[in-house]
Formats: structure tokens, C-alpha cells, sequence
């Protein structure tokens, strides 16, 4: 099928972007594995989940934050109690050295405050003026519990406050690249990080992809795709293979607007290192 032009150049994609981020969840001894494994001057952001609150996120933020790494906090809306509350975590930020956030809606089955979703929390990060960049998470294979055109709708706006996007977790490249052109072509040109996870077991990975919603990646972990053979090992999933083909894609297709992958490492920090060798 022929492929029709794209609007052009995405700002910003190509002077900055091309570096991996890397993903890590805020337990015991994470921080000297950080340090011990990643290059100063990595991108590391920080998961927030209910079950170790907060705190936890903002803590390693910071201390990474002082040892020279860019650091991301995940902030959670639906954690967050009201605009008071936010103006208080962006200051605490701000006093470790940590200039960028990436705001997502949290898994919360209620909000804690009057935050619901991550549009909220990015109006209420743009209406405190601190300045801080921010991040937010995009769904190309579809988001478990909102519409395709809801989820759109919703990215157009989230977009006003943005800077990038970040995709969740992604087996195969088609998909994404086809869901990234169609954003160019509806006129959306928020910089995409692809969400790639570290080699893993695939039934690890099976049972995340069920929680958040991998659609057709999905089925091809589960075996359903002949293709799967030249990515997955027996029960094991390497991410080489797809890195090298978005590498390819973002060379060859700069207008897409690809910046270097988010790796979700679940903290195989040492792991992690190694995939990224050579991006």
C-alpha cells in the first residue's frame, strides 16, 4: 500500500531524544545498582504505585538526582490529593535537582483527591508555573479501559502540555510504527519513545501485558504469530531484534519523530545496560 507524505520534521526530535531511558522501580538497593551499572548522565525514571506510595518515588528521584542522573519521577494522579499537594511535590523537586516528571493517570481504583486522570495533573503542573518538562504515556495498541477516539481526543490535549510520549510495553514493531504515522498524519507531533521491555520470561511478561492492555503484541507472545520465533527464545523474550529494527525506522524515517526507547527493566538494572549497548 502506498504510504502518503507526512506533514514534515517533528520539533525537537531531532536535536535531542536519541539517548534510552531507563525504567526502575523504587526498592531496596535499586540506587546502587543504578549507579553501579548505568553511565553518569543516564536517564532513569522512577515508578509510583500505591503499594509503596509516593515517597518512595520522590526519595529515589532525588538521590539519583544528586548523583548526577537525570531523574524522572512517575507522578500518579490519582495518588495525588489536589493542587496543593502537587505545588508541594514539584517544590521538593525542584530543591533535589530534578527538573522533569513523567505524569500518568496511576492505577488507583479511586483518586485520592480531585485528580482523576493525567490531563488533570498536567493543568494543574502548567497552572503551578514551575516549568518542569513532562512526560506522559501513550497506548498504540489500544488502552484497556478508554476508546480508541476517547484515547485520542485525550492525547491532543495531553499534548498541549507535554514534551513526549511514552508507549506501553511493545513486542513488535508494525503496530507501533503504523500508529506512530498515523499521529503525523492527523497533524499530532508529540516526540514517541517506544516502551520496551528488558529480556524477561515470557510468562512474566504475559501476565503484565494482561494488567495493562498489550493487544496484538500480546497474542504474539503467546505464540499465535509464526514471527514470534525469530524474537523469542523458549519461554524467553529478547527485545535485540525489535531495537534494531526501530533503530533502522528512526534513521530511515526521521519525520516520524522517534526518540530512543524507554526500557522497562524491573530493575535488572546490569540487564538493561547491556540491551542498550550500541543505540
Amino acid at each position: 500500500m502506498t504510504q502518503s507524505p507526512l506533514p514534515g520534521p517533528v520539533p525537537h526530535a531531532a536535536a535531542q531524544g536519541r539517548e534510552v531511558q531507563f525504567e526502575v522501580i523504587p526498592l531496596r538497593g535499586i540506587l546502587d545498582e543504578v549507579s553501579t551499572h548505568l553511565p553518569p548522565g543516564a536517564r532513569v525514571t522512577v515508578t509510583a504505585s500505591p503499594a509503596l506510595g509516593l515517597p518512595a518515588t520522590l526519595e529515589l528521584a532525588g538521590a539519583l538526582a544528586q548523583r548526577g542522573f537525570p531523574a524522572i519521577p512517575h507522578l500518579a494522579a490519582r495518588m495525588l490529593h489536589g493542587a496543593g499537594e502537587v505545588e508541594e511535590v514539584l517544590a521538593r523537586l525542584t530543591e533535589t535537582g530534578v527538573t522533569e516528571a513523567f505524569v500518568i493517570a496511576g492505577d488507583a481504583p479511586h483518586p485520592a483527591g480531585d485528580l482523576p486522570g493525567a490531563l488533570e495533573l498536567l493543568e494543574a503542573i502548567g497552572a503551578s508555573g514551575s516549568g518542569i518538562t513532562v512526560g506522559v504515556g501513550v497506548h498504540p495498541e489500544g488502552h484497556p479501559f478508554v476508546s480508541e477516539s476517547e484515547a485520542m481526543r485525550l492525547l491532543r490535549a495531553k499534548a498541549e502540555h507535554a514534551s513526549y510520549a511514552v508507549t506501553q510495553m511493545c513486542f513488535e514493531a508494525a503496530p507501533l510504527l503504523a500508529w506512530v504515522r498515523r499521529l503525523r498524519e492527523g497533524g499530532l507531533l508529540l516526540p514517541v519513545r517506544p516502551g520496551i521491555a528488558v529480556p524477561a520470561g515470557t510468562a512474566r511478561l504475559l501476565r503484565i501485558g494482561t494488567r495493562i492492555g498489550v493487544g496484538r503484541s500480546l497474542r504474539m507472545l503467546s505464540g499465535e504469530d509464526a514471527g514470534v520465533r525469530r524474537l523469542l527464545g523458549p519461554g524467553h523474550w529478547s527485545p535485540g531484534p525489535l531495537l534494531e529494527e526501530l533503530e533502522r525506522a528512526r534513521a530511515a524515517q526521521p519525520e516520524l519523530g522517534l526518540h530512543g526507547p524507554h526500557l522497562f527493566t524491573f530493575n535488572a538494572v546490569r540487564v538493561a545496560r547491556e540491551c542498550a549497548a550500541g543505540l
